[in-house]
């Protein structure tokens, strides 16, 4: 397969794009595009991505944000992804013309696909006749699939920063397994070792004259293959689930980190409308205490008004009741004066000689006279003690002046009212930077990670299974006919003989893959170079897995190599795969140079990208493929180059034809 031209119209960047990308000299493989950081690179990548498998447009505002920026009224318009290729039918070389548009209609994302082969046209949109729609849809999956199958694209078309993060036991095993399996087309031989085994267990049962055991037989058989189609399922499944896994780790990792932003953002929000609705209550408390002042400010200030104006009289009064009271003091009652007035009489008595009788009673009826004539009088005998005391709280009160407080409770209002449109603004802030994406595929993505532990067990058990039911199955006796059976004797040859032809052939592959591997990653591997005495695929038709080993015999931890060393050895592994694959795809990557070091860039430059495959389009910056150098050493190999930059004034993405300026010589 190869890509001849991509037209683009209204996606992401790029308002409008005619890009010729052919290779027609063999020595020259190398289509170079450059590009600083967000001029459009990655929106290539991604157009040429969806125009082989479409683009999964969820809504009106999900089209609207794919949807070039510079178009302000896209009411009518579409987004067009139009990919030429060139790519085999059977064993025939074809042109193929691929056109993918959507549009909004009805606030709806609708899609419409064309393919091109000479002169037949498959075409189907979301609004075909699902009958119409199935036929030309499948003819066109299969077009694509038979060129590159989409669950290997991302092993050729890639991310060279990203890639790193396939090199994990799992995921490098699997993608190994996949590719023997399925792009070196030993798929077919599995079909075989099936279909002859089941023909022999057909004939087996037909050889049991016990209808009892027969019928056991045949049980176990059914059994058997059922468990065995189980199996099959699980291990889709597994490869399904796994491929999920490898493909959307990353939007995982940005979304759960989104939601931790949001989280963090919300809790700002929740904070910031706690402070405004304090400050709000504040205020509101400000003007309740201003009301409940002024009331209490005009009746002390009426209070002390009057306790003024009466604080002479006020004071007379008190004068008066003082001197009442000390008056009050010098009153003898008649019991005491009568005492006194005895003694007195008796002591005149006993001293002096007196001849007349002395009148006690009418000495204290005299003194009692005398007494309430010299008593003050009250003048204000209307007041009780209780009415005194309030008199003289009233004038001698002194009011507290609650302006004070009040004063600086309104200063510190009119501070904190001063931050109200800071905070408003703040939160409205925080609103806006929530992330709009849809968090259900962090649910998703977890979901499938614990499915897929479910699937591992499950897929054990029924191996497990398998085993002992063929250990019952081996245990029959079959009868020997009188006669010769040729084709029975054949058939029970057959399922080994394939069996161990795939497995023959699978171990030449392996080799191949051991050997080139090896090769490879000695010359491109800097961290390990020409230390590596073997790469070792295990023996295992099932579970394959990759290993490395140095000269002094040790194993080389795949998990602890730096991820420049992990980028080496994924591009290297991608390299054996294409050369041995039955598939001749592209190979497109982005950030050629990923994490790489000095050293390491130069090997790529002059051991890989040149030898790489028939068509390799490598986007890069300026500082990754650099044009006084590492461009240089490339010019012989590069068909075509060209440079995209973005025109922040009109929101889209040109082309020129030229790589940071330099042109390519012939």
């Amino acid at each position: 397969m190869q890509i001849n031209h991509i037209h683009v119209e209204n996606y992401k960047t790029y308002l409008m794009l005619d890009l010729d990308v052919s290779v027609k000299d063999e020595e020259r493989p190398i289509i170079l595009i450059g590009g600083m950081n967000g001029s459009g690179k990655t929106t290539l990548f991604d157009a040429i991505y969806g125009a082989l498998y479409g683009l999964e447009i969820r809504d009106e505002r999900h089209f609207r944000e794919l949807f070039n920026s510079g178009v302000t009224d896209i009411i009518g318009k579409r987004i067009v992804l139009e990919i030429d290729f060139e790519g085999m039918i059977g064993s025939k070389t074809a042109q193929y013309k691929l056109t993918r548009t959507y549009q909004i209609v009805n606030a709806k994302a609708v899609e419409n696909v064309t393919l091109h082969i000479g002169g037949t046209t498959y075409t189907y949109g979301t609004r075909t006749a699902q009958k119409d729609r199935t036929i030309n849809e499948e003819a066109v999956k299969k077009i694509i699939k038979a060129n590159l199958p989409k669950e290997l694209s991302n092993y050729f078309l890639f991310d060279a920063m990203k890639t790193s993060e396939l090199v994990k036991d799992e995921q490098i095993n699997q993608l190994i397994r996949d590719n023997i399996k399925s792009v070196m087309g030993f798929n077919k031989y599995s079909l075989l070792v099936n279909v002859s085994s089941k023909m022999l267990d057909e004939m087996k049962a037909g050889r049991i004259e016990n209808e009892n055991l027969k019928k056991e037989f045949q049980e176990l058989q059914e059994r058997k293959r059922n468990i065995e189609g189980e199996l099959s399922s699980l291990r889709n499944s597994y490869d399904d689930a796994l491929g999920y896994a490898n493909n959307n780790r990353e939007q995982y990792n940005l979304l759960k980190e989104g939601r931790n932003k949001n989280d963090i953002t919300k809790d700002q929000i929740s904070r910031t409308e706690a402070r405004i609705n304090e400050i709000r209550k504040s205020e509101q408390a400000f003007r309740q205490n201003a009301d409940e002042l002024t009331k209490q400010l005009e009746t002390d200030i009426f209070v002390q008004k009057l306790a003024s104006s009466i604080k002479n009289e006020v004071e007379q009064i008190l004068n008066h009741k003082l001197s009442l009271e000390e008056s009050k003091k010098s009153i003898l009652s008649e019991k005491q004066i009568e005492k006194i007035a005895g003694r007195v009489v008796a002591i005149i008595q006993k001293r002096y000689v007196i001849s007349q009788t002395i009148d006690l009673p009418s000495i204290v009826s005299a003194v009692m006279y005398e007494q309430e004539a010299d008593e003050i009088k009250d003048r204000y005998d209307y007041l009780n003690n209780s009415d005194v005391e309030a008199i003289k709280s009233l004038v001698n009160s002194t009011m507290m002046n609650p302006y004070n407080s009040f004063e600086q409770s309104r200063d510190r209002t009119e501070e904190e009212m001063k931050d109200l449109p800071k905070l408003q603004r703040q939160l409205e802030s925080y609103r806006e930077s929530l992330a709009g994406d849809d968090f259900s595929m962090i649910s998703l993505y977890e979901e499938n990670e614990r499915n897929m532990t479910s699937l591992k067990e499950q897929i054990r058990e029924k191996e497990t299974e398998i085993t002992r039911i063929e250990k019952e199955i081996g245990r029959y006796d079959f009868d020997t006919p009188n006669v010769p059976d040729p084709k029975f004797e054949l058939m029970k040859q057959l399922p080994d003989f394939f069996r161990k032809l795939q497995h023959k052939l699978l171990m030449n592959r392996k080799r191949d893959i051991e050997n080139m591997m090896k090769e490879q990653l000695n010359i491109n591997l800097v961290s390990y170079s020409g230390t590596i005495e073997r790469v070792e695929l295990s023996d295992s038709d099932d579970n394959i897995s990759f290993k490395m080993y140095h000269k002094q015999g040790n194993e080389i931890p795949l998990n602890q190599l730096n991820a420049g060393a992990k980028q080496t050895v994924m591009q290297v592994l991608l390299k054996v795969l294409y050369e041995l694959g039955d598939y001749e795809p592209p190979v497109m990557i982005d950030t050629v140079m990923g994490v790489l070091d000095k050293e390491s860039r130069a090997t790529i430059i002059e051991n890989y990208f040149p030898n790489l495959a028939r068509q390799t389009i490598l986007l890069s910056t300026d500082s990754e493929i650099r044009t006084e150098d590492d461009y240089k050493l490339l010019e012989a190999y590069i068909s075509k180059v060209y440079t995209v930059h973005r025109d922040k004034e009109h929101q889209c993405t040109t082309v020129s034809d030229d790589y940071f300026g330099e042109t390519l010589k012939d």
